[in-house]
């Protein structure tokens, strides 16, 4: 499975933080919330009750309290807000805001002088709501002697929870649109953060595809080593490649020369003769073979003008022939490697194929899945099955088909292996033999 990119990671770490400080934030305000709005009642009710206090006379055993309050909210039925004055375990008066309710004395003592508040009660004359209540006793002079008289003040939770559901749904709605600011800024963030790195590989792949040498652009201290060791990375392989390449020349001027001696002294028996050709073959594939090969830092070449070449040369060299070539692939199709190695590997294959071919080849070249195919085929007698796999065996000799094709089919292959490609041997739709080269990693 592919891993998911530094881009991606970070957004849905940026997404679980962010579903983990919604919910936290807002239970967090709702707490706070919730105990400010609880403690400004306790307040409120709190004045009320002492509007209740200041207002009640007890004459003798007669308690006495004016029909309209200080507190309007006690005077409206509806409002939410109840009264109740108790004196010796009788209701003996009710406020006009709860003429609608017939009370009993609540099941709520309170020590003389003391004051209780509830912030959750459900009372006997409305089973099913919830109150809030604030509770205080005090003593008043009777015509016995001091007598508590307890004052109680209900208010309904309804419009209480209606206020925190319209703050909650606030804050949750304010808390999404924060998070998705933050989500975008984030985003844009992290676009900015990785924007070097996405530099740094864009300039990479310019340096792989050979149209830089090396790193050249500025990037953030934390490359610098990276930047250093890719550079010194550069330099390095081409520096051994140029010291392979001289070196090999070496050895062929070197070797060039005695074998030229040997070869121009006279009367040399026969097998002596053919034994320096044969080393002098061994050699140019051997020194071809070595100084071939797939360098990650070379520039794509486009194959169907190399091939246009090959073809008018295969044309010169078989005109007797009279041979059609024919091309199917896109102008745009590229081979990642070395200009020389590509014409000395389909220069073999169209010269085979044209000493095998009748009257008709066909050259076609595809890219998929990050392989490029190129496919060779010709009307000629065909390859037998037996062959084929002899063909493709590392130390066959060059002459082991000689209908045509087998003739630097060896060198083809040892090409082929070296960049990393696989080579088949097939029929052809056109009663020949189709040869099948690919090569990796040409997305």
């Amino acid at each position: 499975m592919r891993q998911l990119s530094l881009r991606l990671r970070s957004i849905f770490l940026a997404i679980v933080l962010l579903a983990l400080f919604a919910p936290f934030t807002v239970v967090i305000l709702d707490e706070a919330y919730t105990d400010s709005l609880t403690q400004a009642k306790m307040s409120e009710l709190r004045l009320m009750n002492l509007g209740l206090l200041s207002a009640f006379e007890l004459d003798g055993d007669l308690p006495y309290m004016p029909e309209i309050l200080y507190e309007e909210q006690l005077n409206l039925p509806g409002s939410g807000y109840l009264g109740v004055i108790v004196f010796r375990d009788e209701v003996i008066w009710q406020s006009a805001s709860a003429l609608e309710y017939t009370f009993s004395p609540p099941e709520i003592d309170v020590a003389v002088g003391n004051e209780l508040f509830l912030d959750s009660h459900t009372p006997k004359f409305e089973e099913g709501s919830q109150f809030f209540v604030y509770a205080f006793t005090a003593e008043f002079a009777s015509s016995k002697d001091f007598e508590p008289v307890r004052f109680y003040i209900f208010n309904n939770k309804a419009l209480f929870e209606a206020e925190r559901n319209t703050f909650l749904d606030t804050t949750w709605q304010w808390i999404f649109t924060l998070c998705i600011a933050l989500l975008i800024f984030i985003i844009i963030g992290i676009s900015l953060v990785l924007l070097p790195v996405r530099k740094l590989i864009d300039e990479i792949s310019q340096a792989s595809s050979g149209h830089k040498r090396q790193l050249e652009s500025r990037y953030p201290v934390e490359f610098d080593s990276l930047k250093q060791s890719i550079n010194g990375l550069l330099q390095t392989e081409a520096a051994q490649r140029a010291r392979y390449k001289n070196s090999l020349g070496d050895l062929a001027h070197s070797l060039k020369t005695p074998l030229a001696v040997a070869s121009g002294t006279s009367d040399l028996p026969t097998e002596v003769n053919e034994a320096l050709q044969q080393i002098d073959r061994i050699i140019k594939r051997q020194l071809k073979r070595a100084s071939a090969g797939k360098s990650g830092w070379q520039q794509a070449i486009y194959i169907l003008p190399i091939l246009h070449k090959l073809a008018d040369a295969m044309d010169k060299v078989y005109q007797d022939k009279a041979l059609t070539i024919e091309f199917e692939l896109d102008e745009d199709t590229q081979f990642k490697g070395d200009e020389t190695d590509f014409m000395e590997l389909c220069g073999n294959l169209l010269d085979n194929a044209c000493k095998a071919a009748t009257n008709r080849i066909i050259v076609s070249a595809s890219k998929r899945a990050g392989w490029l195919t190129i496919k060779v085929e010709d009307d000629g007698p065909g390859i037998p099955d037996d062959k084929k796999v002899l063909l493709l065996e590392r130390g066959t000799r060059l002459d082991t088909y000689t209908e045509g094709h087998g003739i630097g089919m060896a060198l083809a292959a040892d090409l082929v292996s070296i960049y990393e490609g696989r080579m088949l041997i097939e029929d052809s739709s056109l009663g020949g033999a189709r040869i099948v080269i690919q090569f990796p990693n040409h997305e």
